[in-house]
């Protein structure tokens, strides 16, 4: 497709834009002063100008939120010649400007051969027609496409946005005489490229009724009475009417009658509102032939008291072969079966399912074949996949209605309807052990099978995890024991050995202190500072020994190793412990770590403070251990404690005991105020986990 863009003068006239839409000159300005001919909505897709030159269709500009023209304004539009999506050209408005207001011109009196031939183009038109159907476009739902029939013409009529009143109206309207007044479009509809020129209508004021008919007139020229009457001579005929006694009711909107003159009309109802099988109907519809017989759509009907048809012919016995295959054994629909009744005994193949057309397949002669039991779904309940039935029912030829152009209308598919409960008799049930049954039957062992099999596999798998886990707590409880025995050993031999020394050198510190009066007073002081360094080396040897036998380190929980750790130094002292810090977040040697720095500032509040209460708590707060002792003590002034030269060794080792994990400590405590310790050390790289 060639689009042409040339450099042209602003177009002044709608008979200039309309050319150069026709011509496709795409990017064309135009500055166009003209009267509206048909009125614009905010949602509106185009609307028509008329000025003495002619007539032209536009679009309004995209950005105008709330548009409303109204037929007789005058108006000056300026805008370009643009493209679709579609690649379509249209006069694309960028701006509206009003003018004023003038009397509407009437709409030009038409007929549908005037408005299909162009002459009325882009604008007004009044015409009437038949509405012979409509239908939603399914590529563009906004709009409803209405079709009208005048003697041998037909035109579309396109009506946009409709609502469900709308669409309540327009179907009470389908039958009737119209008049409809409407903007003529000769530009292509969306992707509907081939549709022709077609009326836009705004609205349903624009249709008339101009004659009205009604299912009870006689009005309507009966079926039997239209002789030799050619497919293309049908549409002028409007609606007809024929009387017969339905003989086939299938899917809810479509029947088979037979008229009094043994002719068969097959009727699809503008309704989901089929009469039962046997009933004698008068029905109003549309003529349309198969190039076998005369159809009706969009049909409506009531029931007659008339019956002069013909009495039930009996089933025929038939072969599905006899149905769909010819003499020499090739595929060929046999037409003489269309209506009759017939008995068919095959294997049920396949059941109806839940939200399909109601039909199931049956196997007959080596041919499937379709049975429709719509009507009558309880028949359901008779099938099985693999029993053997009688199907009885009317053999109906499903064929596409004619057309212009398309000579032989394709038939669809031969299926049989049933009509009552009783058209299926089962012959024979299908044995139970079938090849369905029996792969079962089969999957279910091989599914037990592979759950046994999965099932001993995972208690193998659990047996050998609880295993492990019990004998690396046997290995973990070996270890303890070990560690123990061995603690104890050591701190035998350092009790027999070096604490006994210690004790000695004690007493002979103490004989030489109080025995001779004549010291100098310098070795006095010396002698004292030795007595008190070697009674703090008694003390840390004496808890080094309480470590090696205590079992504090073995507890899982720190709140109980504490309390084990503490239990010989608090004596009546109430202690209240809070460590939120699991054991396993740290090894043996920082776990030895802190119950010693504990113990030691516990023992200090007992000793020196004379406590009666001692609170520890502890926390961690990402790789940083935080914990403090309280107690409600005599406290004493932190800047003028006694250190290492009195003899006091605690809170010196207590110091060296936190640098050595790059920590820190800080001391609360005046005299007669109690004393809190708090300390803060680095874990990282040192959990256990």
């Amino acid at each position: 497709m060639i689009f042409v863009s040339i450099v042209l003068a602003v177009l002044t006239n709608a008979a200039d834009l309309s050319s150069a839409l026709q011509k496709r000159l795409v990017d064309t300005e135009f500055d166009l002063t003209a009267t509206v001919m048909s009125e614009c909505r905010t949602g509106d897709r185009d609307f028509s100008l008329e000025d003495g030159t002619g007539a032209v269709i536009v679009s309004p500009p995209r950005d105008m939120t709330n548009i409303s023209l109204c037929v007789g304004t005058k108006i000056r539009v300026l805008g370009q010649i643009s493209l679709t999506k579609h690649k379509h050209v249209f006069a694309d408005c960028k701006s509206i400007s009003r003018l004023g207001s003038s009397v509407p011109a009437p709409p030009h009196p038409a007929t549908f051969e005037q408005i299909l031939s162009g002459q009325f183009d882009a604008q007004l038109v009044k015409t009437s027609g038949l509405l012979r159907d409509y239908f939603t476009d399914e590529v563009d739902p906004e709009f409803t496409f209405l079709i009208f029939n005048q003697g041998r013409e037909t035109l579309y009529a396109a009506l946009n946005r409709p609502d469900e009143n709308d669409m309540r109206r327009i179907d009470s309207l389908v039958g009737q005489r119209l008049e409809v007044i409407g903007l003529c479009d000769s530009r292509p509809s969306g992707c509907r490229r081939r549709i022709g020129r077609i009326i836009r209508i705004q609205g349903l004021t624009s249709l008339r009724t101009s004659s009205a008919t009604s299912v009870t007139t006689s009005k309507f020229p009966l079926i039997d009475n239209i002789d030799r009457i050619q497919a293309s001579d049908l549409p002028k005929l409007g609606r007809c009417r024929a009387l017969g006694r339905v003989i086939a009711v299938w899917q809810g909107t479509s029947l088979l009658i037979r008229t009094p003159a043994n002719t068969l009309v097959r009727v699809n109802l503008a309704k989901n509102n089929p009469p039962r099988v046997g009933d004698c109907i008068e029905a109003v519809g549309f003529p349309e032939t198969d190039l076998y017989r005369i159809n009706f759509s969009r049909a409506i009907w009531r029931l007659t008291t008339r019956n002069a048809v013909l009495s039930r012919e009996p089933a025929t016995n038939v072969l599905a072969a006899a149905i769909i295959i010819d003499r020499n054994g090739k595929p060929a629909f046999s037409a003489d079966f269309h209506g009759r009744t017939v008995r068919l005994r095959g294997m049920v193949r396949s059941l109806p399912s839940i939200g399909n057309d109601g039909r199931f397949y049956l196997e007959s002669d080596g041919y499937t074949f379709p049975i429709d039991i719509s009507a009558n779904p309880s028949l359901v309940e008779k099938l099985e996949i693999g029993s053997i039935v009688d199907v009885t029912g009317v053999c109906v030829m499903d064929i596409e209605n004619w057309r212009p152009n398309l000579v032989f209308p394709h038939i669809k598919e031969v299926m049989i309807v049933t009509r009552t409960p009783s058209d299926i008799v089962v012959i024979k049930r299908p044995p139970w052990w079938t090849p369905g049954r029996l792969a079962a039957v089969i999957g279910s062992l091989l599914a037990i099978l592979s759950a046994v099999l999965v099932w001993n596999r995972s208690l193998r798998a659990l047996a050998e995890k609880r295993g492990k886990a019990l004998a690396g707590e046997e290995i973990g409880r070996l270890e303890a024991d070990l560690k123990a025995a061995e603690r104890t050993r050591l701190s035998a031999e350092l009790h027999d050995s070096i604490a006994q020394n210690l004790s000695g050198v004690s007493m002979e510190l103490d004989t030489a202190l109080n025995g001779d009066e004549n010291l100098p007073p310098g070795a006095t002081q010396h002698l004292s500072r030795a007595s008190k360094t070697l009674d703090s080396c008694r003390v840390e040897l004496r808890n080094c020994i309480w470590d090696l036998r205590s079992r504090a380190l073995d507890e899982p929980d720190m709140d109980r190793a504490i309390r084990v750790a503490l239990s010989p130094t608090v004596g009546k002292a109430r202690l209240l412990v809070r460590f939120d810090v699991p054991r396993s977040s740290f090894d043996e040697n920082t776990a030895r770590t802190i119950l010693n720095i504990v113990r030691e500032l516990a023992s200090n509040a007992i000793r020196h403070g004379h406590a009666d209460e001692i609170r520890v708590a502890g926390s961690l707060d990402g790789d940083t251990l935080r914990f403090s002792v309280s107690d409600d003590g005599t406290g004493f002034d932190p800047e003028n404690c006694p250190g290492v030269m009195e003899g006091h060794f605690g809170l010196q080792g207590i110091e060296e005991r936190v640098n050595f994990f790059n920590g820190e400590m800080r001391i609360v405590s005046s005299p007669g105020k109690g004393t809190q310790v708090s300390i803060a050390i680095e874990i990282k790289g040192l959990h256990m986990s």
